[in-house]
């Protein structure tokens, strides 16, 4: 047989662990630290779900359950053990200042009467370490001042080796490592023994797949939510579409799916000015007579090919060949008209007036010689040769110098330099009155409105070329009016081409509207519309198009963490840490326990009852019906008794011996368990550190002496209530609470304490205290009677007699009883327990009395014990 330690239900988990989705193991590490889960919790755990399956945005990372840090119930070191509270604020009434120290080993019992700042203690455990039940440590409801927010400072040994304190702050979040500690009072024994109306036992381990499989099915809520408002926020275009669905959009959109590619219709959402035009033809024609927009498609046609032969005829009108020979003719003329004003100016220099030879002149004589020769002088020559010839200018008759002087300018005229001029400015004249002539009015260009429709990139060409064709023969005519040679502007060619091919498409698109006359030709154009339609549509579907590929992408990713929050693996953990680690130990545990707790009293079991999610749960129900409701038959105390009997059967699946703290754990039993209680709570103190509140004085008693008996270490504490406040801590316990030693003691030191009173002469503050001080011998000695002479045989409001011990009571001698009746009578003459006679009004004895009645019940104590000692 294998002497291979088996492994804890903390060890079965982390194993596990790292085959479960992150947020699963995030989720885990959660829950060993806190228990439960709060909404913010979920609410974190959903988020890293999504962002497992690939949701952008979210900046939280899972923190998985790691070796270090797991279940710090079990403690990263060792058994954790207290060792103080101090510096307490904002914790009910608690005194500041104070510090509640703890016996590093042992029991600890720290008593307080109602009201005394015990249960602030308490409280502050509870909230720190491990409690089935806490509620939020709330201020002093009666100091205004006060307010929430509940700090203490922890010290804390792990393993036993003392480790820097903890400050504690309040939160439902137990501390990391405090939560080792387990805390039992009333509240929690309620939880263990009924949870849900019934009895239930959740050992350590299984409640971690349970709360597990809750995170499990929160997680699951929560992303069902958003699924349904992602199912509620399609958009309508997809539930009826505006699109067809047969058309390259309509096929696209009909079947997005969360890993679509939308650069194919993002390429379709761009028009050319064609298809837009295309677009615009289909949609007005198919509303009206197919065959009469046939018609108008033929004529446009023609239109569109004289057009093209017009542009192309005024472009080439004014082409850089045609201009450039005007330019050159008016340039030439100009040149022969300079010479030949040259050889005027030599023929003419005698001339009585200006200018003559000018061109005003040479008309002039031009209009002379059609007037002479065409009605005038017909028959004679221009000019006359004869003297005494009429001049057809002023009608005077010719002398010598007249004929010669005209003879001259006929000569001029005839001359080969100015007959050169003459020939090239009528050339020149020529060539502008036909520039003239070919006027370029852009405003005659009938088709542009309806090309700026249908073709605008035509349109804006045919105006640019007319444009520039103008541009071209104003700067020509200016430049010949001027006599300037200028740089002619660029041409713009004239889109023929495209002029042309239009014309043959409105042919062609006649021959489609022909054939659309039947169904089938109808059809085809209308798919074609449908499917231009939809893409001039895209602006707005194109974004619909992004958002509910987004959507279902969202939708895919909550469908696979749906998946993740199935509970089956969880369940068959539990199982197998039920069936493997709790299970074998838990019930004979939990029969130890309970007989130790309640003997043959209780006849219960713990039997395994289904649980949530398949987990089991462990049920306790009673031999003799196991129908029964346990919580229905059982007394309040039988199932106090059982719920501490849970309580430390999970004991048997911690790794470590850690601290265990009791608050009032025997309120609601009589005095029939209690005993039970101490002796198991003394055996518990020999394996590791025990801390009790208490209020019960015979509960607390009877741990005393069973603490002596089988020496366990056991210190005691007490609190009491101030004008500062409460949880005003005292060594050891109060007066009605103390051994005998203790009370020795303390009567000692307020005998020597009063010396001071006396020694003043403070008559009357001396009389109060030595009234007091026998007051409290006098009960000394009856308490020396009860647990010195009869060895705690019988002891008042205990329900057992202590008969091991009677033997004792024997040594009791005549000389015993009568110093035990001498103390007791002198105590009793001092006391203000009985009212003394009116003249009497005697003193107090002196402080050294005092001293003296002390010592002799200290030595009638030590004479007995000492007698006793010698028996066996």
């Amino acid at each position: 047989m294998s002497g291979k330690q088996p492994k804890s239900a903390f060890e079965m988990i982390l194993d596990w662990s790292p085959a479960r989705p992150l947020w699963q193991q995030d989720a885990l590490r959660r829950i060993v630290a806190i228990g439960s889960l709060n909404d913010a919790d979920v609410t974190e755990l959903t988020s890293l779900c999504l962002k497992g399956q690939g949701k952008p945005g979210v900046e939280l990372d899972a923190i998985p359950l790691t070796k270090e840090e797991r279940l710090v119930r079990t403690t990263a070191g060792g058994a954790i053990s207290l060792h103080s509270i101090s510096n307490t604020q904002n914790a009910n009434r608690l005194a500041a200042g104070q510090t509640l120290t703890f016996g590093p080993r042992g029991m600890t019992i720290i008593y307080g009467d109602n009201g005394s700042g015990k249960s602030g203690y308490a409280r502050i455990l509870k909230r720190a370490c491990r409690a089935r039940f806490s509620t939020e440590v709330l201020p002093d409801a009666l100091e205004p001042a006060s307010v929430k927010g509940a700090k203490a400072t922890i010290s804390y040994a792990d393993g036993g080796l003392a480790m820097p304190s903890i400050t504690w702050s309040d939160s439902a979040i137990s501390d990391h490592i405090l939560s080792a500690v387990s805390v039992f009072d009333r509240e929690s024994g309620a939880v263990h023994v009924r949870e849900k109306n019934e009895v239930a036992f959740r050992p350590f381990g299984l409640d971690i797949p349970d709360e597990l499989a809750s995170a499990c099915v929160a997680v699951k809520d929560r992303l069902m939510a958003e699924q349904k408002l992602l199912n509620a926020a399609r958009d309508g275009v997809f539930n009826q579409p505006t699109f067809k669905p047969n058309t390259p959009v309509g096929k696209v959109l009909s079947a997005l799916k969360p890993d679509t590619d939308l650069a194919k219709l993002k390429a379709l959402a761009e028009l050319s000015e064609s298809e837009q035009d295309r677009l615009r033809r289909l949609t007005e024609d198919l509303a009206r007579d197919p065959l009469k927009v046939a018609a108008e498609q033929r004529v446009w046609a023609i239109s569109l090919g004289g057009l093209a032969d017009r542009v192309e005829a005024v472009v080439a009108a004014h082409a850089d060949g045609l201009l450039t020979a005007v330019l050159a003719a008016a340039n030439e003329a100009r040149e022969k008209r300079a010479a030949a004003n040259l050889a005027a100016s030599v023929a003419f220099r005698d001339a009585v007036l200006p200018e003559v030879g000018g061109e005003t002149w040479r008309h002039l004589w031009a209009a002379a010689r059609a007037f002479s020769e065409g009605a005038a002088l017909p028959e004679q020559p221009f000019p006359p040769s004869e003297v005494g010839t009429a001049c057809v200018l002023c009608h005077q008759q010719l002398d010598e110098a007249a004929v010669k002087r005209m003879i001259g300018f006929e000569a001029f005229i005839t001359d080969q330099t100015e007959r050169q001029a003459q020939e090239a400015e009528s050339e020149a004249d020529l060539l502008v009155a036909a520039l003239l002539d070919e006027p370029v009015r852009i405003t005659a260009f009938s088709h542009r409105r309806q090309l700026a429709v249908g073709a605008p990139t035509v349109a804006r060409q045919i105006l640019r070329s007319l444009a520039a064709a103008r541009l071209r023969r104003a700067v020509v005519l200016q430049a010949v009016a001027a006599g300037v040679t200028p740089t002619l502007p660029p041409s713009k060619a004239a889109p023929t081409a495209a002029l042309r091919e239009s014309a043959a498409e409105a042919l062609h698109y006649a021959a489609e509207l022909t054939a659309a006359k039947d169904a089938t030709g109808r059809a085809l154009l209308e798919s074609e519309r449908d499917a231009l339609l939809d893409r001039a549509a895209l602006d707005v579907l194109l974004p619909k198009a992004e958002k509910e590929i987004a959507r279902l992408a969202d939708l895919a990713r909550i469908a696979l963490c749906l998946a993740e929050t199935n509970t089956t693996a969880i369940t068959t953990l539990g199982n197998a840490i039920a069936d493997e680690v709790i299970t074998p130990r838990v019930r004979d545990r939990f029969q130890q326990e309970i007989q130790k707790l309640a003997a043959s009293r209780v006849r219960v079991d713990i039997v395994r009852s289904g649980g949530k999610f398949g987990s089991p749960h462990y049920q306790v129900r009673l031999f003799a019906n196991a129908n029964a409701k346990v919580h229905l038959v059982l007394s309040e105390g039988e199932q106090t008794c059982v719920a501490l009997a849970l309580f430390l059967t999970e004991l048997a699946t911690a790794s470590f011996a850690s601290t265990l703290v009791f608050d009032d754990p025997v309120s609601s039993l009589d005095h029939r368990w209690r005993q039970k209680v101490a002796e198991r709570l003394i055996e518990e103190a020999k394996v590791r550190q025990i801390i009790v509140f208490t209020h019960d004085l015979v509960f607390l008693n009877d741990m005393q002496v069973l603490a002596a008996r089988h020496n366990v270490d056991q210190i005691d504490v007490s609190l009491t209530t101030s004008r500062t406040g409460a949880g005003i801590v005292n060594k050891g316990l109060p007066w009605a609470g103390q051994k005998i030693a203790q009370r020795l003691d303390t009567l000692e030191k307020e005998a020597r304490a009063s010396r001071l009173l006396y020694d003043v002469q403070d008559d009357a503050g001396y009389a109060d205290a030595a009234a007091k001080f026998y007051n409290r011998l006098r009960s000394t000695w009856e308490r020396a009677l009860e647990d010195v002479a009869f060895c705690n045989v019988i002891q008042r409001h205990r329900d057992y007699i202590n008969a091991k011990d009677l033997r004792k009571v024997a040594l009791l001698e005549n000389t015993d009883i009568a110093a035990w009746e001498t103390g007791f009578k002198i105590c009793c003459d001092i006391t203000d327990a009985h009212d003394p006679a009116r003249g009497r009004n005697a003193a107090m004895p002196p402080p050294a009395d005092l001293l003296n009645h002390v010592g002799q019940l200290s030595a009638w104590v030590s004479s007995l014990r000492d007698r006793h000692k010698l028996v066996n």
